[in-house]
């Protein structure tokens, strides 16, 4: 029994710590979702607001993933008593549950049709035309798969890598990784059923989602101390970086305008 409460202490101390050197970043997303709630539908669909937890899942990843990188405390950190499993899984579930509150605002404000409450002042004073039905269908799987995946990719890559380089643009691979698998899913649907139905591509964002959490879990056991704190540099092979770096870029602008194309398809 006392050993049980010593390690649960120590996973309370973590979760506190967590939440607390991650607190302003919280509030200020949560601050962004409340303005756009009210201003996003009153100009464009409700869908937008899917973006805030996009750009959450981008900057939480990254932030919890590698802090103590960033912060080059690194090897501080590994010589505390809690295990770096537990670390790992401390860290993973404030950000998971954060996440998940973004994501449930979402489902809330799209269950709730907040675009036609909120416009029905200016509906009855004649001030604006009437939006049509919302009818969210697959949308509603995309809330929650796509930044789920964006999350996981950016936070297991920041968690770890040993290079500075790569943990900065973690947020940049997510979204090349999650898009490519988000487009892959939709071609092979087009190509099954001639339609975007959430099949593929809801499954292949949860389970990849799932796998690369595993990976990035064995991984960490068994990370080594980076060299964080070393003068600012090139890496070796500077320009075959920028070369794939290019070519991902190239990627993404193409993946990112399919998709944009394929918006009206979510809400048939």
């Amino acid at each position: 029994m006392p050993a049980l409460f010593h390690r649960w202490t120590f996973l309370y101390g973590l979760l506190w710590a967590e939440w607390f050197a991650h607190s302003r970043l919280l509030l200020a997303f949560l601050l962004m979702w409340l303005g756009t709630a009210w201003i996003v539908p009153l100009f464009a669909h409700p869908g937008w607001l899917m973006l805030v937890s996009f750009l959450y899942a981008l900057v939480a990843g990254p932030a919890y993933g590698g802090g103590d990188a960033v912060e080059d405390c690194e090897e501080f950190t590994f010589s505390l008593p809690p295990t770096r499993s537990e670390r790992y899984m401390a860290r993973l579930a404030v950000a998971g549950v954060t996440l998940l509150m973004f994501v449930g605002l979402d489902f809330l404000i799209l269950g709730m049709d907040w675009q036609s409450t909120l416009k029905r002042f200016f509906l009855d004073a004649g001030l604006m035309e009437p939006a049509p039905e919302l009818k969210p269908g697959m949308l509603y799987g995309l809330v929650l798969a796509l930044p789920l995946n964006i999350f996981c990719v950016s936070f297991v890559i920041s968690s770890v890598v040993r290079r500075r380089f790569i943990l900065f643009s973690s947020w940049f691979w997510s979204l090349v990784i999650s898009l490519g698998i988000l487009y892959g899913a939709m071609v092979l649907e087009e190509w099954w059923w001639h339609e975007v139905n959430g099949l593929f591509s809801f499954p292949s964002l949860v389970f990849s989602s799932i796998v690369i959490l595993i990976t990035g879990h064995r991984l960490y056991r068994h990370k080594e101390v980076g060299h964080y704190g070393a003068p600012v540099s090139l890496p070796p092979g500077f320009l075959a970086w920028i070369f794939i770096w290019t070519l991902a870029l190239g990627f993404l602008i193409l993946i990112v305008g399919s998709l944009l194309r394929r918006f009206p398809q979510f809400f048939s």
